[in-house]
């Protein structure tokens, strides 16, 4: 499948697991904060007795044994009832927490946590971009050494089969011909080398790219030069601490974990609620009847209503000292993210100041290198000429072919290596592509760049 670069992105967003997976998590949180601020409405339970409705069967035996006999008279020693009816049984109750201080810094962390599962995402589709975009380019430099090596395994061979012709007339010798084809043969390998390593790239292209198992991506554009960075090295290190989402999710995962802690200290406060019950009582049936007797006329139905409303309050005066330490450890948690933080911070620094310089240095190396190749490639032409009117030798023209074959990966290399800079640039300051990448007011430092985020 033939592939432009931002036809090779589009499709690696569209169809990369990883990003739905990363967004499977940000679905998860936002319902968890949906959750936590579906706290404020209130709750409706219907109840019940047992059964809701069905049947109840009660007998009751009274044996009145410790009574002298002299004093029973009429009474019996033992007295058995019998009790059933038809129940309905239901209630319902009504609860509205109006007063609950644990309930926003809940909120808070939710969304806090919603924030950080937000910038992860944006993370893992940089780094698939930046994966896609190494990828086409490491295809184009081994496309471009294919190329290149089978435009000289061609002179070379072209060359062989002019020195065996000679040699079939006495005019060069055996070490001549063979000197030749040892360099025939080894750069065949080297482009059967190119050739299986390009196989794979692609391979590994279309694995970024989730393409179907019998399909594989291909470059449509040839290797050329990607694009150019125009910030200043002090400009690009501060708009990667502003923005590196890196940084900005430990942040944000810090305060998910103070409001945590602060909705841990507030859980022992009190809960003040309007609540209101109702219930609904149906017998129809007989009770208290002798067990030997017919209920006959003592079947009745009796109903009865409830209802309550008023001010709920509840207050957990003394957990043991629980969720204070529970408070304690969050707040820990926040700092460890913080610390954290400042690592994320050291690390865009080093790796913002390792690409730019690998971008100058990529710079100089693709000028050299291409001056390097037309010079390496006039070289074996005049060297090739010479030998072919007998002023020049063939060690010569071995040696220039083999400097040409240098030069050939020497600006390949350059190339890849100055794509590559450029893209991390774009990576490491959290950058789009195609972004024009201005910067940021400076002066602000990236937690303060968070909080007005926030606000």
């Amino acid at each position: 499948m033939d592939l432009s670069l931002s036809e090779a992105i589009r499709l690696g967003l569209e169809n990369n697991p990883r990003l739905l997976e990363a967004f499977s998590t940000i679905q998860q949180f936002e319902w968890q904060l949906i959750a936590a601020q579906r706290q404020w409405y209130p709750t409706l339970q219907l109840s019940n007795g047992v059964p809701f409705a069905g049947y109840q069967w009660g007998t009751f035996v009274r044996n009145a044994y410790a009574l002298p006999g002299a004093r029973l008279g009429d009474q019996q020693r033992q007295v058995a009832t019998k009790s059933q009816a038809l129940a309905l049984q239901s209630g319902a109750s009504v609860n509205w927490t109006m007063l609950d201080l644990s309930r926003q810094p809940n909120i808070n962390a939710a969304s806090e946590a919603l924030r950080q599962q937000k910038y992860l995402f944006d993370i893992s589709a940089r780094n698939i971009i930046l994966e896609i975009q190494q990828e086409y380019f490491a295809i184009q430099s081994s496309q471009l050494l294919i190329d290149n090596f089978q435009q000289i395994y061609a002179i070379n061979r072209q060359q062989l089969s002019m020195l065996e012709a000679q040699q079939s007339v006495g005019m060069v010798t055996v070490l001549d011909v063979e000197q030749t084809r040892s360099q025939l043969f080894s750069q065949l390998s080297q482009l059967v080398d190119f050739t299986n390593r390009y196989i794979q790239q692609s391979a590994r292209l279309a694995e970024s790219l989730a393409l179907p198992a019998d399909s594989l991506a291909i470059p449509s554009e040839r290797a050329r030069l990607q694009g150019e960075w125009t910030l200043s090295l002090q400009d690009t290190i501060d708009q990667a601490r502003r923005q590196r989402e890196e940084i900005l999710a430990s942040l944000a995962a810090a305060e998910a974990a103070d409001w945590s802690g602060i909705a841990a200290l507030r859980s022992t406060l009190p809960v003040v609620s309007l609540v209101g019950t109702g219930g609904l009582n149906l017998l129809n049936g007989y009770e208290s009847v002798a067990v030997p007797e017919d209920p006959g006329e003592r079947y009745a139905l009796s109903r009865q209503w409830s209802a309550a409303a008023g001010i709920g309050f509840t207050w957990s005066i003394f957990d043991g000292g629980i969720q204070a330490a529970n408070a304690q450890a969050l707040r820990a948690q926040a700092r460890e993210q913080r610390a954290r933080a400042m690592t994320s911070e050291l690390q865009v620094t080093q790796q913002v100041r390792s690409s730019y310089a690998k971008l100058r240095t990529a710079r100089v190396a693709v000028e050299s290198a291409e001056q390097a190749y037309r010079s390496a490639e006039l070289a074996q032409e005049a060297a090739r000429a010479r030998f072919q009117v007998g002023v020049g030798d063939i060690t010569s023209v071995v040696q220039t072919i083999q400097q040409l074959s240098q030069s050939v990966q020497q600006r390949a290399n350059a190339m890849l290596n100055y794509n590559s800079a450029v893209v991390e640039l774009y990576r490491f300051s959290s950058t789009w592509p195609g972004d024009s990448g201005g910067v940021p007011p400076s002066g602000v430092n990236p937690e303060e760049q968070h909080r007005r985020s926030r606000c």
